[in-house]
């Protein structure tokens, strides 16, 4: 019989700066909603990967709620969530189905554009028979989040943006003054205000600032987009 698990008293983190790991920590196929100052209310799902999946890759899971990428085939009907963190077959993470996500694309589609599966895990350009539904597309991979007077120090991976850092996200493509061409947010600091740069998530040390000083820092969508997703599904055609 069904037994309640929630509330609880704490759940495992499911922000940006933690890593999935192989140890089960929540009831799988735990839903949690939580709010963020930035990205507003989201519904959040328990998983297990059972695939190499991406920070926001788009996933979809079976009755033992172990995840996988969603693959790009046509009429499949599959619900799906966006992963939160890069997820090692064998790792527990958590996957968002609810709320304003940050999902992998391999093409710019404008605002309000139709999404398809377009590759294994990612969404892209509108294609017969792989559209999705149960998302309003708002931000294109050209988007871009700019960050007043961020302090660089030359020759190292720590940016500090003493307003906070809302609206990045690992994987933002960085540029400005004394950054280097590549960059990305390799990691966040739980501080909400220092921006760990690097070539690639959790990969650090070799995009470090080349000045020191203020700067405006922009991120930008580069692989990204983001909407509101309202539990989501793979179009399924009525034949």
């Amino acid at each position: 019989m069904f037994a309640a698990i929630s509330p609880t008293v704490g759940t495992q983190p499911f922000n940006d700066w933690f890593a999935p790991d192989t140890t089960q920590r929540q009831p799988l196929g735990m839903e949690v909603t939580a709010v963020d100052p930035f990205w507003g209310t989201g519904v959040f799902v328990y998983l297990k990967s059972n695939d190499a999946i991406l920070k926001g890759s788009v996933v979809m899971w079976d009755e033992t709620f172990n995840a996988a990428l969603l693959p790009s085939a046509v009429t499949q009907g599959f619900p799906f969530a966006v992963a939160m963190a890069p997820a090692a077959s064998g790792t527990y993470f958590w996957a968002q189905h609810t709320g304003r996500a940050v999902y992998k694309t391999n093409a710019t589609v404008t605002a309000d554009g139709v999404l398809a599966v377009a590759a294994a895990g990612i969404l892209g350009a509108t294609a017969t028979g792989k559209q999705v539904l149960g998302i309003r597309h708002r931000i294109s991979a050209t988007g871009t989040k700019t960050f007043a007077n961020t302090q660089t120090v030359n020759g190292t991976n720590v940016l500090l943006v003493p307003q906070g850092y809302d609206g990045a996200f690992l994987g933002m493509a960085l540029s400005g003054t004394g950054i280097p061409a590549s960059t990305v947010v390799a990691g966040l600091d739980p501080d909400g205000k220092r921006i760990y740069t690097g070539s690639a998530i959790g990969t650090f040390g070799d995009k470090n600032s080349t000045a020191t000083g203020s700067i405006t820092l922009t991120g930008t969508y580069t692989g990204y987009s983001s909407g509101i997703l309202n539990r989501p599904s793979c179009m399924q055609i009525v034949t």
